[in-house]
């Protein structure tokens, strides 16, 4: 877009919002802000009531009843008093001991035992490993394999199609064409049938060739020999044999048994002759002259009424709902970031956190500054003038002239 093209568009929308301007300054007066300088805003805010005074009377503490407690009056009197009661005393009689000599066991009587091992002597002989035996040995069956062939089916005659001699006349080939001029007239010719030709031959006989398999040698008997060969004849084996060394009990493993008696030594130890016993003897009581207190008049108690405490406030009420005014405004077109840092900085001076103190209208300010203007009476929800003034921030809106001048 062209620098003309850009000047133009914005030319026309200055003219719009001109337009619009002035259609909205052709309503009513009673919806329109007061006359104003240029840079001033304004807001539709709920105003509220006049208020009220009015006096109330709190309780503070409620009437009361108040026990207190006069203590008793005595007098000192001389009296005969117990110094020390009447009490049972127990004495312990130690036990009485002797000194006795006794036999103790020490070892008790007990039977020993021996072991005397077995005797066992050497014994070489010869045993039997494998028994004298005749061994057979089969030799298979031997077979061989051979062809032969198998009739499968028996020579035959059968009637077979077959064509005539001058059939191949026809076929173009000039020697047939000759054979056929030399062998047959135009008058035989026209005097053959024209059917078919039937020959009588013989078939052969078809035959098939197979394998089979024939005995050449039985199975036979042998038997073996002392030298690994084979024999016709039964032949006996010799017995195989071998000869070891084994031990023979001579005398069985035996227990000797030896009693031992039992031992005693002469021990002197203490005995009980006569266990530990008490003996309870009663102490009479002791008494003694001394001065003591009596009770002249008893304690008692008194009650006394403690009034109420009240309190009187005075209070501002509110009638009515209030009513829509007009309130000039801090908005986005006369303000600026320095005079919104003011701002922030005043609710926080003012015990009101408004978040960080950036120039920005969030959320954190915003909510800062209704806790304030509720907390102070004040109309909510705005930057009104009073909010700002309260707050001892000079009101300094931006002046903005909004009709620019196109030419």
């Amino acid at each position: 877009m062209s620098f003309a093209q850009s000047d133009a568009q914005l030319r026309s929308e200055l003219l719009r919002a001109q337009e619009r301007i002035l259609e909205l300054e052709g309503r009513l007066a009673s919806d329109l802000p007061p006359a104003s300088a240029d840079g001033q805003c304004f807001a539709r805010v709920l105003v509220a009531p006049p208020p009220s005074t009015y006096t109330e009377t709190i309780e503070i503490s409620a009437a009361r009843t108040e026990t207190i407690i006069i203590p008793a009056v005595t007098e000192t009197v001389s009296a005969e008093v117990v110094a020390s009661p009447e009490r049972i005393e127990r004495r312990i009689i130690p036990a009485v001991y002797d000194t006795v000599t006794e036999q103790v066991m020490v070892a008790p009587e007990r039977v020993e035992r021996t072991l005397i091992p077995a005797t066992y002597r050497t014994i070489t002989e010869t045993i039997t490993i494998e028994e004298s035996r005749v061994e057979p040995v089969v030799i298979p069956a031997q077979y061989e394999t051979y062809t032969e062939q198998v009739l499968v089916r028996d020579a035959y005659t059968t009637w077979q199609p077959s064509e005539p001699l001058f059939a191949s006349a026809n076929t173009g080939d000039p020697d047939a064409e000759t054979f056929a001029r030399r062998n047959f007239s135009a008058r035989d010719l026209r005097e053959l049938p024209t059917g078919e030709i039937l020959c009588r031959v013989e078939v052969p006989a078809e035959y098939q060739t197979v394998t089979r398999t024939r005995l050449v040698a039985p199975e036979r008997i042998v038997y073996r020999t002392a030298t690994g060969g084979t024999s016709e004849s039964p032949v006996t084996l010799p017995a195989r044999t071998e000869t070891i060394t084994r031990q023979e009990l001579i005398t069985p493993e035996q227990i000797n048994e030896r009693v031992i008696p039992a031992e005693y030594e002469t021990v002197t130890r203490v005995v009980l002759v006569q266990p530990e016993t008490i003996e309870e003897i009663t102490i009479p009581a002791v008494y003694e002259s001394r001065m003591v207190e009596r009770i002249v008049t008893p304690a008692r108690e008194e009650t006394t009424v403690i009034p109420a405490v009240t309190e009187t406030y005075t209070r501002t009420s509110y009638s009515g709902d209030g009513n829509l005014a007009w309130r000039e405004v801090l908005c986005e077109i006369n303000t600026t970031p320095d005079a919104i840092r003011q701002i922030q900085i005043g609710l926080r001076d003012a015990g009101y956190n408004p978040g960080p103190v950036d120039g920005i209208f969030d959320a954190l300010t915003y909510d800062a500054m209704v806790r304030y203007q509720e907390a102070n009476g004040l109309v909510s929800g705005q930057l009104t003038r009073a909010f700002v003034e309260h707050l001892d921030v000079p009101w300094a809106p931006l002046t903005v002239n909004f009709y620019p001048t196109i030419e």
